[in-house]
């Protein structure tokens, strides 16, 4: 089995073996870990990782493994990059808006991840190349014909601009903002549920966003930092859009109001 499955089958394994966890345990008491500031992890988050670690453990044994929850495992080039529940307060609070983020890097470069919602029982995922639904028979298609476009409030903008975007009448003009503190939003810029996904921050190998970013470029999105340049430099954070008219639209509100 190991040798015949995939790596975006792994993926996919592993995040709904996360996913069936939280589904499991949305709704019920989990005892808090608290971290920094309003941050905190669960017994949920901690069980997840476990279950998607068991799945990689079992098909991928030689694989290192970098969760969000427990300890770095294995040393390869081949790096699992696991988030648990990707919007831990929103899971706490009962609010059905967090996912389920795997991602595989082979030496610094992303070749296959899954991403996991767990209360609508939606699943995306990349082979690298193209992006998909959860069993592979529906090409994910980027669309802006939604006019929703999140932006995550939780990240740092350079001068403020992410915030004043909410703000903006331009902006507000042609779409309805969204603020969301799950990359759920970014999988659903590859899936076309919203037009565009804004955030700040360094996210260079990070368990949050990498797998979000992977099905994202996959699905022919338009990723890129907030400068408009290559992802992961410069200005960093990112800005995902449908289109190329709707990246060029919203860049060029985000320079406007730096």
């Amino acid at each position: 089995m190991i040798a015949t499955l995939t790596d975006s089958d792994v993926a996919l394994r592993a995040a709904l073996a996360g996913a069936e966890v939280a589904r499991s345990r949305y709704g019920a008491h989990n005892r808090r870990f608290e971290h920094e500031g309003a941050d905190f992890s669960t017994e949920a988050d901690i069980e997840a990782e476990r279950a998607i670690r068991a799945v990689l453990s079992d098909l991928r044994p030689a694989d290192a493994v970098v969760g969000e929850e427990l300890e770095t495992t294995g040393d390869s080039s081949r790096r699992w990059l696991v988030d648990p529940i990707c919007g831990t307060l929103n899971f706490a609070a009962q609010v059905p808006v967090f996912a389920v983020n795997v991602a595989l890097e082979i030496d610094g470069v992303t070749t296959a991840a899954a991403v996991a919602d767990p209360v609508a029982g939606h699943a995306f995922r990349t082979d690298g190349t193209g992006a998909f639904g959860r069993l592979g028979e529906r090409a994910l298609a980027p669309s802006s014909t939604s006019q929703l476009a999140s932006v995550n409030l939780e990240s740092g903008y350079e001068g403020g601009s992410g915030i004043r975007l909410l703000s903006d009448d331009v902006f507000r003009s042609r779409f309805s903002p969204r603020c969301f503190s799950s990359t759920l939003a970014l999988a659903w810029v590859a899936s076309g549920q919203q037009a565009a996904y804004i955030t700040g921050g360094d996210l260079r190998g990070s368990v949050h966003w990498t797998a979000g970013i992977a099905v994202c470029r996959a699905a022919g999105a338009v990723v890129t930092n907030l400068a408009g340049g290559e992802l992961h430099t410069g200005d960093h954070g990112l800005l995902a859009a449908a289109d190329a008219e709707t990246h060029a639209f919203l860049l060029e509100r985000l320079d406007a109001l730096r």
